[in-house]
Order: C-alpha cells, then sequence, then structure tokens
C-alpha cells in the first residue's frame, strides 16, 4: 500500500535542503527514543518519522479500514501529522494532536483537507463522533490511565472504536486489556476477532497482523535499506456499539503451503486452532474465513 503520490511528493519537499547524513542520525535517535516511549523531539525528529513511520502507519491504517464501513464522522486522537486524513475515505474528520508542530506539518500536507484540528491532548476532548480512532498512540498513556482514556472514548463515540497498535506483545496486551473493557461495556467486536469468548492467545503467542509497503528512494537511503519494501506488524481492535455476533475464523499466521493442503493457524470461537484444510488455496495471513465452506 504504497503513499498517495501527491502525499510522497510533499514529504520529500519538506526534506529539501536537509541532508541525508542528518536525516540518518534523526532516524537513529527516533528509534532509541521509541524505545524509551518518549516522543519526537526535534523537527528532524518529525520530517523522519514523516519519510520513515508515516508509511508504515498509512498502510496499517488502510489494511483496517478494509474490515468494516467506515462512518461519516471519525475522531482521531493522538492524529500525529494527520496520517489518517490520507487512509480514510470522504468524511467529517476532527484530528486531536498536542504537538503543534506536527498540526503544522500535517495541515502543509494535506492543504486541501476540510478536517478540523485541535491542539491539545486528547486525554480531555469533549467532541462526539460515530468513530473515535486511536492509532499508534495509546503507548503514550500511563497504564493507570488507560482505562480512563477507554471509558471516555466509550462515553463519547456514537458507535465506534477502533485501535491501532504496534504488533509487538506489549502492544497487544494493551489490546487484550481493552477487548475485556470493551466488552464490559456492552460493546459488540467487528474484527479481528470472531468471537466474544476469552481471548485464547496465551504464553508466547500474541495476535498481530502483517502489511507490506514499498519503500520510497528516501526511506531506504535514511534506513540504509536493501530492500525495497517493509511489513508493518500490527494489533488492532474494532468494537462497536451495535449488536454484533462475529463469527468464522481468523487466519493468525502466513499458511503453510504443502502439496495438495494448506496447514492454518486459526482463531475461533472453540479457541485457538491449527488445522490442515484443502479449502482457501488464496487465503492470507489476517483473512476471516467461513468455516461453512
Amino acid at each position: 500500500m504504497s503513499l498517495p503520490q501527491e502525499l510522497e511528493e510533499a514529504i520529500a519537499q519538506l526534506c529539501e535542503g536537509v541532508s541525508e547524513r542528518e536525516l540518518r542520525q534523526a532516524a537513529e535517535e527516533l528509534t532509541k527514543r521509541y524505545q524509551t516511549f518518549k516522543s519526537h523531539q526535534t523537527d528532524l525528529h518529525r520530517l523522519v518519522y514523516l519519510c520513515t513511520r508515516m508509511p508504515a502507519t498509512y498502510a496499517a491504517l488502510c489494511r483496517v479500514f478494509q474490515e468494516f464501513e467506515v462512518p461519516e464522522s471519525v475522531l482521531d486522537c493522538g492524529a500525529g501529522p494527520g496520517t489518517s486524513i490520507w487512509a480514510l475515505p470522504e468524511c467529517s474528520l476532527t484530528l486531536i494532536e498536542r504537538d503543534p508542530a506536527f498540526v503544522k506539518l500535517g495541515k502543509e500536507l494535506a492543504r486541501g483537507s476540510k478536517a478540523t484540528w485541535k491542539t491539545q491532548s486528547f486525554l480531555e476532548y469533549r467532541e462526539r463522533a460515530e468513530m473515535i480512532l486511536f492509532s499508534y498512540s495509546l503507548n503514550e498513556i500511563p497504564p493507570a490511565k488507560l482505562s480512563d482514556v477507554i471509558s471516555h472514548a466509550h462515553a463519547q463515540t456514537e458507535n465506534l472504536i477502533t485501535i491501532i497498535e504496534p504488533g509487538t506483545r506489549e502492544g497487544f496486551e494493551r489490546i487484550r486489556k481493552i477487548r475485556m473493557q470493551l466488552l464490559g461495556l456492552g460493546m459488540s467486536l467487528l474484527a479481528p476477532c470472531p468471537h466474544h469468548n476469552s481471548c485464547p492467545m496465551t504464553g508466547s503467542n500474541w495476535c498481530h497482523f502483517s502489511v507490506r509497503l514499498p519503500r520510497t528512494s528516501l526511506h531506504r537511503r535514511i534506513k540504509k535499506g536493501a530492500l525495497g519494501y517493509e511489513d508493518e506488524k500490527f494489533s488492532y481492535l474494532v468494537a462497536s456499539k451495535r449488536a454484533f455476533t462475529p463469527t468464522g475464523a481468523r487466519i493468525l499466521r502466513h499458511p503453510i503451503k504443502k502439496k495438495g493442503h494448506l496447514i492454518l493457524d486459526l482463531c475461533t470461537n472453540e479457541g485457538y486452532k491449527i488445522e490442515s484444510t484443502t479449502k482457501f488455496k488464496k487465503a492470507k495471513w489476517g483473512d476471516l474465513i467461513s468455516k461453512k465452506e
């Protein structure tokens, strides 16, 4: 899932006049800051984010939005430089971002957008929308406050809460806790869970998915990457206030192809299963399949 050409060109233009050596150094610093859960400190860090993280976030958003019909009004909490502007279909979009420098970049990248920006922390928003979105933003919240953030989102949303987290064990653990809380609040799960039972992922297993995206030439040079693509791993959850009964089975790993059959890792309403099948020959990691087929 490539960035829109208009966005790619706008990012490249913003980076003009900055040496690749400076960008590479800022990329290394940014990686270290992510490891300690610290936010962006300098304008160079923000430029590197546009080059290296915005494409991956865009790809993950596009992949998740394929799972359901996006409503007409969306509130993006912790919007960064406004990646959701580019990934969402046309809708009434409000973006909340506390970093004024990111807000400025977001407005510059999407000059024709009708989205509304709010320069504030998303811990105290009062806006309502049909969907509240947290895209790679909840890791900035102290664990003790996470439950309050989700309760507030539940009170403010008219229907959907969508959460995307890094596809790490830590990211999935946040998803697992939020899943339990939203079920306790009476919400239904639209994706990726094919049931409302207890999550069967335990031990070294955690639920995450992957989307492949091409790297721009600038991205490859900054990260010194040999490959022309990267795979973004992510965990996610989509919950609705409207009653919904999920069905089917979710493929949790790349299918293993054997002669005449496939081996699938599945999440089902009967728990985690590894099954051999002669069906679903075109199935991919992350697909929802019907056990009746």
